[in-house]
């Protein structure tokens, strides 16, 4: 057996609900509701204690990562790469907005790989971002208890790479909830020949929900 030199454990904590109507909220800087802090309060009480914050530079992830840092006293780093997934001239948009073109949207649900949303991200685009992040991550988290604080295409983005599923696949992401304010927890084993990242849940949602 190899020898484990560190581990890590990484809590990748979705934000909570947002203060809009449903529509697509990407890079659109829209702030959480109340209940919405609750419910990312609600996860993190439950059994870790954590020693360092990293968030998406988002509001609805950096209001809830700058509180909770400082009333913990943890160091807090914010990574631009953790943002959502940039949906162009319908990011914003509430999904009565998007009416007029929704036969667009629709083809982009059905293959989001080869659809681009109009001066938007391109999924490939989003992946090679993530795919970029995660092993930053995996460094800054090494030895800790990590709590991330970012969004559902980040996480969703991140399991399809851990668990060697087709990213490009719209029914992934049909498929695979991960609820507001939900955690998704890897730990993390450093050897001597490689880091070993294992899924320990994904998508737990706070006691409230």
């Amino acid at each position: 057996m190899n020898n484990v030199y560190q581990s890590a454990t990484i809590d990748l904590l979705r934000h909570g609900t947002v203060a809009g109507d449903a529509g697509l909220y990407g890079h659109t800087d829209i702030p959480v509701t109340e209940s919405g802090q609750l419910q990312m309060q609600q996860s993190v009480n439950i059994d870790l204690q954590y020693q360092q914050v990293i968030s998406s530079p988002l509001q609805r992830c950096l209001r809830f990562a700058k509180d909770y840092s400082r009333r913990q006293a943890l160091s807090l780093k914010v990574e631009p790469l953790l943002q959502e997934m940039n949906f162009g001239v319908w990011d914003g948009q509430t999904f009565d907005q998007l009416q007029s073109c929704w036969a667009d949207l629709e083809q982009f649900w059905q293959s989001p790989a080869t659809i681009t949303p109009p001066n938007g991200e391109s999924l490939p685009d989003f992946h090679d971002r993530v795919a970029q992040i995660w092993p930053v991550l995996l460094q800054q988290c090494r030895g800790t208890q990590s709590l991330v604080v970012t969004h559902a295409g980040v996480i969703r983005m991140i399991l399809a790479q851990l668990l060697c599923v087709d990213w490009q696949s719209a029914d992934y992401y049909q498929r695979l909830r991960i609820d507001y304010g939900s955690i998704t927890r890897i730990q993390v084993l450093y050897t001597d020949d490689g880091i070993y990242p294992q899924i320990r849940f994904i998508g737990r949602p706070s006691p409230a929900i």
